[in-house]
């Protein structure tokens, strides 16, 4: 079962999505900062982070780029409501593996995370193969 973090400051966005994933099977956890979010992922193994790109304190940009340092196989999906074309550019350049724009319906955000989801089971195995070969 993958593990996957929500990052959001808005607390019925977060649980929709949480009540969504654990519908199929994903086991949760939330943050609703950036702060807060550093935090579990220093001290738990996530496979999937979605965070929302604004919020008080560290932005979903700031965190980015040490939550691929803490964690690099985990996949990290940004999404906002004030979204860009520079914003998207740029949560690419920290490191993000996917980028959407709000509102998002529920089965894009699960299409995609399964898809996300394959591709690092698919470079764990590589990754694997490569050691052992």
């Amino acid at each position: 079962m993958a593990r996957i973090l929500i990052i959001d400051d808005d607390e019925e966005m977060s649980s929709l999505l949480r009540d969504f994933l654990k519908e199929d099977g994903y086991e949760t956890d939330f943050a609703n900062n950036g702060g807060a979010a550093l935090g579990k992922v220093s001290r738990k193994p996530y496979d999937l982070v979605l965070t929302d790109f604004r919020m008080p304190g560290l932005t979903g940009l700031d965190i980015l780029p040490e939550i691929k340092k803490l964690q690099p196989a985990a996949s990290v999906m940004v999404i906002t409501a004030f979204g860009s074309e520079e914003l998207r550019h740029r949560s690419l350049e920290r490191g993000a593996d996917a980028y959407l724009e709000k509102p998002i319906p529920f089965h894009k955000i699960k299409a995609l995370i399964d898809e996300l989801l394959s591709l690092q089971k698919k470079r764990v195995i590589e990754g694997k193969n490569r050691a052992i070969g």
